[in-house]
């Protein structure tokens, strides 16, 4: 659902991840709740682990492709 991945430079993972949320929730229609509950979930990892995470998971770590699979998961937790 939700890319991680950014040039090396700005924005951030998590600058990406957040606008990607409030793209979605725009495109899809989905609530206030969904939304933060969303943004939430994102604050929950730190700006050195989601990079991490989209690091490993572009060069196909399956590490990488499991803990991004697991931020993924917890994103899509917050649809109702």
């Amino acid at each position: 659902m939700l890319g991680l991945s950014a040039c090396a430079s700005t924005p951030s993972a998590k600058r990406v991840a957040l606008d990607t949320v409030d793209r979605v929730v725009a495109e899809e229609g989905l609530s206030s709740v969904e939304r933060e509950c969303m943004r939430d979930a994102i604050d929950g990892y730190s700006e050195d682990r989601l990079e991490e995470i989209a690091e490993s998971a572009d060069s196909g770590n399956p590490e990488g492709v499991a803990a991004l699979a697991e931020f993924e998961a917890d994103i899509a937790a917050c649809r109702r």
